[in-house]
């Protein structure tokens, strides 16, 4: 049950997402943006105050789940699509690199300050920090806001159009639609990943600092492979060298579940974090240079929803390792992801000579 609750933002997202990326085409994503982080944190708020008075918690946290995912899913398209607005579209490449500089370096940053604070409060107290960061992050919006130039929207009545309407042009698009059909590896991923920490625990032999040390490579891949992107830019936003960085991460991560040294295990997660990086990143600035300006945060928001696919992947990838055998799933996931690049890569020749 508590599983099911910490994973209803994550479910519940991809459904909000389209939602959001209508309104960042229609209103001021800086607004929109800082309307739903602010919503998000006073949502945290009741939570911190339903879990440390202990009023239904169950029912309660699990409604105010549903609520962070609804608004969670409505920000990511016009939080991605500022970058456009701040940095234009001839230093996307560049835009999409620092932002995923920024999230491998918070995601390595957040269980270790976590695991300090946990021994100085309690998991209940805890709660208290997520409304306070989701404030200050609040008021740091409102600089935005007030020195950003004014957004570029276009009034033409397409912000009009349903959802359906926007994802038959993403979809009949000869650019958008190959990437988006690969965007779909991302739950396929999503399959590997509860796979992780029990082949670290029951054949690594790994637990605590051991399993800290080898996990702890997925961070540092992400921060190398962000640097990467940052030096090199938009060259490495071309179909092939996107397949290319998708097929060697498929295999990379493969080899992790067949070897029994926990230090090649460490660098295989390492290799095989700084491609799916590079390959993230690239899918952003591609679909945000080759999407019309008035559909530019729909078409963003499909690809999230491929994000918010993780956790069914998480889900799949639980049942499949206790049915099947961990080997024999990622083997599986493996073998989908490298054969979907390749079908797009040899059929899709607008795909093949892409490059912004």
């Amino acid at each position: 049950m508590v599983g099911l609750i910490a994973s209803l933002p994550i479910l519940i997202s991809p459904f909000a997402a389209p939602i959001g990326g209508k309104m960042a085409d229609k209103y001021s994503r800086k607004l929109v943006l800082f309307s739903a982080r602010f919503i998000t944190s006073s949502v945290f708020i009741l939570m911190s105050i339903v879990v440390n008075f202990d009023i239904s918690p169950i029912l309660l946290v699990g409604i105010l789940s549903i609520i962070l995912g609804i608004f969670g899913g409505i920000e990511g398209p016009s939080g991605r699509n500022m970058i456009v607005d701040i940095l234009g579209r001839e230093k996307i490449a560049q835009g999409n690199a620092w932002a995923e500089l920024a999230n491998g370096i918070i995601n390595a940053l957040v269980p270790a300050v976590s695991a300090i604070l946990l021994t100085i409060f309690t998991v209940n107290q805890m709660f208290w920090s997520l409304p306070i960061i989701g404030y200050l992050s609040s008021m740091l919006l409102i600089i935005l806001i007030i020195y950003l130039p004014k957004q570029k929207v276009i009034d033409d009545g397409s912000s009009n159009t349903s959802i359906k309407e926007s994802l038959n042009y993403a979809l009949n698009d000869q650019y958008l639609r190959p990437v988006l059909i690969l965007g779909m590896s991302l739950m396929i991923w999503g399959i590997t990943q509860p796979l992780i920490p029990v082949y670290c625990r029951d054949v690594l032999g790994l637990t605590g600092t051991g399993y800290s040390l080898v996990t702890s490579a997925n961070f540092v891949g992400a921060i190398f492979g962000s640097f990467i992107l940052i030096a090199f830019g938009a060259k490495l936003a071309k179909g092939t060298l996107m397949t290319v960085c998708m097929v060697i991460f498929s295999f990379t991560l493969f080899l992790f579940f067949v070897v029994k040294d926990p230090i090649v295990a460490g660098f295989l997660l390492f290799f095989s974090n700084i491609f799916i990086t590079i390959w993230i990143a690239s899918i952003f600035s591609t679909l945000q240079t080759f999407s019309e300006e008035k559909f530019m945060g729909r078409v963003i928001s499909f690809f999230m929803m491929m994000f918010g696919l993780v956790g069914v992947g998480f889900i799949v990838g639980g049942y499949l390792g206790d049915t099947i055998g961990i080997t024999e799933t990622v083997a599986i996931s493996s073998f989908v992801i490298i054969t979907l690049n390749l079908i797009v890569i040899f059929l899709s020749k607008p795909y093949r000579q892409m490059k912004i």
